[in-house]
């Protein structure tokens, strides 16, 4: 028969086992729910095609260069002061400098400015290569009031040479919708931004592509 201070031992052994159980159990409850993240797109409208026939050139897109900070899915604000915050719960389909690329490279095709367009690392040997450094790409409150910025600056660099051939920077600043302050309108106010922003770009590189004394840098 089991003696008495072995079925003690026994009953002690069981009940630390039952009270680490429970404390693990609880410690999973207390454990914060996983927060949903809502991902939205880069609005964009369609930019009507300068001149009557694209430039002769093969150009090579290049993703933005950013910072860690703004290279990054988090759509930013900065309410005041210097310090950069996210919205909660809310996220770009793709990282800052990646949707600006495809807004760019959209831009580029509707109005027609080059004969092709690559990628960084795609095949090819484009003649002309579109290098951007982005800045900012975030909210500001300026005397209270959300206004998205974004600036950047561009550089055409000749692909053989490797010189730079024009540089144009950019700085937008379009305010949100007086109608309200949260993403449904803070969104649609960024692909204004973006609209404005390669409306001055292509403008700039069509201006570019069109000067006798660029032409034969490019050639």
């Amino acid at each position: 028969m089991m003696s008495h201070s072995l079925r003690k031992s026994t009953t002690l052994l069981r009940l630390v086992i039952i009270s680490f159980s429970l404390t693990l159990l609880s410690a999973c409850n207390i454990l914060p729910e996983p927060t949903q993240v809502n991902y939205y797109e880069l609005p964009a409208n369609s930019l009507t095609p300068l001149g009557d026939k694209p430039s002769p050139y093969t150009l090579q897109l290049q993703t933005p260069y950013a910072n860690r900070t703004l290279n990054t899915q988090r759509i930013l604000v900065n309410p005041q002061g210097y310090e950069l915050q996210a919205y909660q719960g809310a996220a770009w389909i793709d990282n800052a400098p990646a949707i600006l690329r495809d807004r760019l490279a959209q831009a580029l095709l509707e109005t027609n400015l080059v004969r092709a367009m690559t990628f960084a690392g795609e095949s090819g040997t484009p003649n002309i290569v579109l290098q951007t450094h982005l800045y900012r790409f975030q909210v500001h409150y300026e005397d209270g009031q959300p206004v998205v910025h974004v600036q950047l600056n561009a550089q055409l660099i000749n692909r053989q040479t490797g010189d730079i051939l024009a540089v144009k920077p950019i700085y937008v600043k379009q305010p949100v919708s007086t109608a309200g302050t949260d993403l449904n309108y803070v969104i649609p106010a960024f692909g204004k931004a973006t609209d404005k922003v390669s409306q001055e770009l292509t403008q700039w590189l069509y201006n570019t592509f069109n000067n006798a004394q660029m032409k034969q840098k490019i050639q």
